[in-house]
């Protein structure tokens, strides 16, 4: 079960809010999703793309893992090496309306998923990829190191982006290599 994050005082949450542009807003409150909602058997049977992906941390690993591994996961060929590298091509830097204002710079997308670039949010190699999820869970990848990470939590942070867990990770991840 998810347990939401700790209530932000009024005007904590006020001055979040205000950072937002128009389309943000309406997206993220359109209707509110919080912890409870996503806690509902009706949102875990729904198929809602790109809002709730449901798995262990060991499978988000998993899945990355066919990335870093150029599309091969142990002894099972899933993607071929082109198709695996084509997923980070990148399509430009922007500002994500909705989730970019959970990072502090512009973001580059690739197919579906933002790629590390030069501020390093799935690690030190600019070609690392990830993806950040709902109260602070991520997966990335990285097929240079030849490394993936899951990430999931229960306890919900307050964070689109970047969660603190998220980048304490990373860093122990490749301060292991």
């Amino acid at each position: 079960e998810l347990v939401q994050p700790a209530v932000a005082a009024s005007s904590e949450q006020a001055a979040v809010f205000a950072q937002l542009v128009p389309a943000a807003v309406a997206a993220l409150t359109n209707p509110a999703v919080s912890a409870d909602g996503a806690n509902t058997p009706g949102w875990r049977a729904a198929e809602i793309p790109a809002a709730n992906g449901h798995g262990t941390a060991r499978a988000v690993a998993a899945l990355y893992g066919v990335f870093a591994g150029r599309g091969a996961h142990g002894d099972h060929r899933l993607l071929s090496p082109e198709s695996a590298e084509r997923v980070r091509e990148g399509q430009g830097a922007c500002r994500d309306l909705v989730l970019g204002s959970g990072f502090e710079h512009e973001t580059e997308v690739g197919l579906g998923l933002w790629l590390s670039g030069p501020d390093g949010s799935y690690g030190p190699n600019p070609r690392a990829f990830g993806h950040d999820g709902f109260g602070g869970s991520c997966g990335l990848a990285d097929p240079e190191a030849g490394v993936s990470l899951g990430y999931v939590m229960n306890r919900m942070g307050p964070r689109i982006a970047n969660d603190p867990r998220k980048m304490a990770l990373v860093d122990a991840l490749y301060g292991a290599l």
